[in-house]
């Protein structure tokens, strides 16, 4: 989309007093924290006489309805979250996370397939509305439930590919999710760390800009990049190719702004940077060219590739979730050097056969950079209920998992090359993808790791399948 100068000269000058605003930090200790915990999915119809009862009532009486379960057993591999395993994953963030500084979540608070279920649960005579305003609950639920245990943390929240209330893969741009769920994301964020055209970036596409809350240079930018997907479709609307466009123009105009405020970003959306590595693996296309799965289509995969390499100075840190097992991405230049990294968190929910895990991210407070991260996992999945507790435990530490040191670009490019040469290091790699539940078959390797560091289409297909 054509951009007119004037508007990014705006953009620009509104950045820079937004910065030169913002309060100065706080003198603290030299490391900070934060916790990462992405893909809850929440699913609301366990059992199924329970959704009816929420679609009734004010979410502000949710928590008590649940309560009255009683007696359930955490959801197992292949399923959804369900109430005892969301709130044994609260109580073990809480305990986690009770001394960070804030809070990331990449993206899906509501179940698969949730507005069918919604539609069976309620009933096929169920209006839209009352499918929406549950869709609209279950999202509030989530994050007033990790503000509940988390109080006085900032929560910043990106949406992904299942929320919505139109379908999978199908925000409306500009409708009613979007409007009816900017309180609670604004609310968990803290108003006073919102950019100024919060309320109108929201409400147009599910992303917006949002101060650092320990690093008063930086600003995270929350990106709803299902706009940009290869799955997405406007079905309840008009205006989804519209929205991507501005959205694209949106996040070059903040990063141009960073670099000339001298200022720094962390990233943080639903869907990792290239190549879908699961639907890679699974394809059964009988070219080996033609299995190659992008995340994102074009112009925008192109466009937020080129953003990533234009600013790579200026992004710090990048957060993603949507493929629940616990991955990285590398931005690699012409001469193989490391010049971006992105995590990529491990879901709470186990229906893709994962053990459900969160992260624990320490950063420098004088620089911004994220040096090291921890993943705690539920390790008796299949034996733990609401009478059962959950033992959730401590998997790794990126520092000491690999003896590579530090966690950055520099370390995970090392490890990727440990992992090529095959042994422990791949070894360790094919079981923590997973968050230990068996490990990533050895014949899906290869897609895993050319998806680290290749992330256009025609470098993954010349890695996955050879010269």
């Amino acid at each position: 989309m054509r951009r007119l100068p004037e508007l990014a000269c705006l953009a620009i000058a509104a950045l820079v007093g937004f910065l030169v605003n913002s309060p100065a930090a706080q003198p603290a200790e030299s490391n900070g924290s934060f916790a990462l915990l992405s893909d809850i999915h929440l699913d609301p119809f366990d059992p199924p006489e329970l959704a009816a009862q929420l679609a009734d009532s004010p979410v502000e009486a949710w928590p008590a309805l649940f309560a009255t379960i009683t007696e359930q057993a955490m959801s197992s591999w292949g399923r959804d979250t369900n109430y005892a395993l969301f709130a044994s994953s609260l109580d073990a963030v809480a305990r986690s996370a009770a001394t960070t500084d804030f809070v990331i979540v990449p993206g899906d608070f509501l179940a698969h397939e949730f507005e069918k279920k919604a539609a069976d649960a309620l009933g096929t005579a169920s209006s839209e509305e009352k499918i929406s305003a549950l869709a609209v609950g279950t999202t509030a639920f989530v994050g007033d439930s990790l503000a509940r245990v988390l109080p006085d943390k900032p929560i910043i929240l990106a949406l992904g590919n299942n929320d919505s209330d139109c379908g999978d893969y199908e925000i409306t741009p500009g409708g009613r999710y979007l409007a009816e769920t900017r309180n609670v994301v604004s609310r968990l964020a803290g108003a006073d760390l919102l950019a100024a055209d919060f309320d109108r970036t929201y409400a147009a596409g599910g992303y917006y800009a949002v101060r650092h809350p320990g690093l008063p240079g930086t600003l995270i930018l929350v990106v709803n990049d299902i706009l940009w997907s290869a799955d997405y479709r406007d079905a309840c609307g008009s205006d989804g190719e519209a929205a991507a466009e501005v959205m694209l123009a949106w996040l070059r105009d903040r990063l141009a702004g960073q670099k000339a405020a001298g200022g720094s970003v962390w990233l943080v959306h639903h869907i990792p940077w290239g190549i879908d590595p699961f639907s890679t693996a699974d394809s059964r296309d009988p070219t080996c060219a033609a299995k190659v799965v992008p995340f994102l289509r074009d112009p925008y995969a192109e466009a937020f590739i080129g953003l990533l390499r234009e600013y790579r100075d200026v992004i710090q840190a990048s957060y993603a979730g949507h493929i629940h097992t616990d991955g990285y991405r590398l931005l690699i230049d012409d001469d193989a050097s490391a010049l971006g990294l992105q995590k990529v968190v491990p879901a709470i929910s186990p229906i893709y056969y994962q053990n459900p895990a969160f992260q624990i991210v320490t950063y420098e407070r004088t620089t911004g950079i994220p040096t090291d991260f921890s993943t705690y996992y539920l390790t008796n999945l299949g034996q733990a209920s609401l009478a059962v507790p959950g033992d959730w435990r401590l998997e790794y530490s990126f520092s000491e998992a690999y003896g590579l040191g530090p966690y950055s670009a520099d370390s995970v490019a090392a490890m990727v090359k440990a992992i090529e040469a095959g042994g422990t290091a791949a070894d360790t790699y094919r079981r923590l993808n997973v968050v230990s539940h068996g490990s990533l078959p050895e014949t899906d390797l290869s897609a895993y790791v050319c998806g680290m560091t290749r992330l256009e289409q025609t470098g993954y297909a010349r890695c996955y399948c050879g010269d």
